[in-house]
C-alpha cells in the first residue's frame, strides 16, 4: 500500500497527506481536551472534600476549646443550618458560635452591670458581638438600671434577657447644672435639643432643682423625664 502511494500523482498525494494531518490534529485536540476536563473535575472534587474536612476539623476544635471560637463576624461557614456560601449576619454568627460554647442553664443568671464579655458570652443567644455591645452601651449609659434597656440595642435577642438581672443598680449620675451642652448630649438619653433646653433653662431661670422643671419644654415629655431620672443629679 505504501508503494502504491508513491505511484499516485503529486496532487493526490498532497490531498491524502493534508487529510491525514487534519485527522491527527483533531485526534490530538480531542485527547487533550478530555484530559484537561478530567483533571479539572478531579481538582474540583478533591477541593470540595478538603474544604469539608477542614470544616469538620474546625467544629471539633470548637467543641474542645470553646474559648477559641471567636472569629470575624463576617465569615462564610459551610454549615447545614445556613445556606452554603452565605455571609452570616451578626445575629446568625452569634447563634452559630453559641453551639460551641459552654452556656448557663435555665434558671441561672448573669448580673448585668458587673459582667464582662466572657461572662456575657455564657448567656444563650449571646456571642462576641452582642457581648461587646452590652458592655459598650452600659458604659455610655453609666450603668444599667433595668434589663429592658437591652431592647435599645439594635437586633438584640430578646430571649437572652431571661438570663440577665440587674442588682443594686448605682448608675453614674450627670450633674445637669454643671455640664456643658456638648457634655450633656453625649448621654444616650439626651439629644441636642434636650441639652439645649437644659442650658437655656439654667441661663434664664438659674439652677435646675428637678427634671420636672423642664416638663413645660416640648423636648421633655413625661417618658423622656422618667427614662433620664436615674442618671441625673442637681
Amino acid at each position: 500500500m505504501i508503494r502504491e502511494f508513491f505511484y499516485l500523482q503529486k496532487s493526490d498525494r498532497k490531498v491524502i497527506l493534508s487529510a491525514l494531518c487534519v485527522m491527527l490534529i483533531a485526534f490530538g485536540i480531542i485527547i487533550f481536551t478530555g484530559r484537561a476536563e478530567k483533571d479539572t473535575n478531579t481538582f474540583s472534587s478533591a477541593d470540595t472534600i478538603r474544604k469539608e474536612k477542614e470544616h469538620q476539623a474546625y467544629k471539633q476544635r470548637y467543641k474542645q476549646h470553646p474559648q477559641m471560637v471567636y472569629v470575624c463576624t463576617k465569615v462564610v461557614y459551610r454549615d447545614t443550618a445556613f445556606r452554603r456560601g452565605h455571609a452570616l449576619s451578626n445575629r446568625e454568627h452569634d447563634s452559630l458560635v453559641a453551639r460551641y460554647q459552654i452556656k448557663i442553664s435555665e434558671g441561672e443568671h448573669v448580673i448585668l452591670n458587673t459582667a464582662d464579655t466572657a461572662a456575657l458570652k455564657t448567656v444563650p443567644g449571646i456571642g462576641p458581638y452582642f457581648a461587646r455591645k452590652i458592655v459598650q452601651y452600659g458604659q455610655r449609659l453609666g450603668g444599667y438600671v433595668s434589663v429592658d434597656q437591652l431592647d435599645e440595642i439594635e437586633d438584640f435577642p430578646l430571649d437572652a434577657k431571661d438570663y440577665l438581672v440587674v442588682q443594686n443598680a448605682s448608675p453614674h449620675k450627670l450633674n445637669i447644672n454643671q455640664l456643658s451642652l456638648n457634655e450633656l448630649k453625649r448621654h444616650p438619653y439626651i439629644n441636642f435639643y434636650q441639652a439645649r433646653a437644659i442650658t437655656d433653662y439654667r441661663r434664664l431661670h438659674g439652677p435646675i432643682k428637678s427634671l420636672y422643671d423642664l416638663k413645660l419644654s416640648k423636648d421633655f415629655p413625661q417618658e423622656a423625664i422618667n427614662r433620664l431620672l436615674p442618671y441625673v443629679a442637681y
